[in-house]
């Protein structure tokens, strides 16, 4: 990422006395007060993976401040988490706020409005479709490849209480306000995340075409499609 300024932190999420490893992205273009956006990895990766950075960098170059974090049992957090990303689930949902609440009271000054963007993809859509969704601080939601539901995955079963906690179909409602406030995105081909999930997503938010954007092709990564999907990220950054 060249000319792009990073700054590394750690937020701490003193409960359970650990840091998330984090870092701050912008460039000598972004005035003091910008907007910002946080943008949320899949599961296993982090804020170093190749598809977080290529999002971050292109919400660098459009004029927002970036930050992204490594979750508990990933990138450079697992170094202080034990056993593997299973085992941390709930807590992983749960930090987000953490991460939020740390900008509000840490980067005030750098805050150009009274919100903060999220974005991500796979479980990172999940985290902002969940604790990110009732998060009052949150007021745009940009989700790629979520899942609905949690309650069926190959070769893993969750407790009741863990599917609950961590499947989008138990936050979302029906509300006017969803038109304005989130974006939903999803390859027909994607081969982790089924598109029935966006289907369901798209139905239990009522959304039209404007809100749930969908290609047949490009898997995971939105393979062919990463420019034009960006736009129309922008575009509903953009709106009122």
């Amino acid at each position: 990422m060249e000319n792009i300024n990073i700054e590394n932190f750690d937020i701490p999420i003193e409960e359970d006395n650990i840091n998330l490893k984090s870092s701050i992205y912008y460039n000598s273009k972004i005035p003091p007060k910008a907007p910002w956006v946080i943008n949320c990895a899949g599961l296993l990766d982090h804020r170093g993976s190749p598809f977080v950075q290529m999002f971050t960098e292109r919400f660098v170059n459009a004029g927002y401040y970036v930050l992204s974090y490594d979750y508990r049992a990933h990138g450079e957090t697992k170094k202080q988490t034990r056993g593997p990303w299973l085992r941390h689930i709930f807590k992983i949902f749960t930090d987000i706020n953490d991460v939020i609440n740390w900008v509000f009271d840490n980067q005030s000054h750098r805050l150009l409005e009274d919100g903060i963007a999220l974005f991500g993809r796979s479980l990172g859509a999940a985290l902002i479709l969940t604790q990110g969704y009732i998060n009052e601080h949150a007021k745009k939601l940009i989700a790629l490849c979520a899942r609905y539901d949690y309650a069926q995955i190959k070769g893993i079963e969750f407790p009741e209480d863990v599917i609950k906690h961590i499947s989008p179909r138990y936050y979302l409602k029906k509300d006017p306000s969803n038109y304005t406030r989130i974006m939903i995105a999803h390859c027909e081909d994607d081969p982790r995340i089924p598109f029935e999930h966006f289907l369901k997503i798209k139905e239990h938010l009522g959304f039209e075409n404007e809100n749930a954007i969908n290609y047949e092709t490009g898997g995971h990564s939105f393979k062919g499609h990463r420019d034009e999907l960006f736009e129309k990220v922008i575009e509903f950054l953009n709106k009122k």
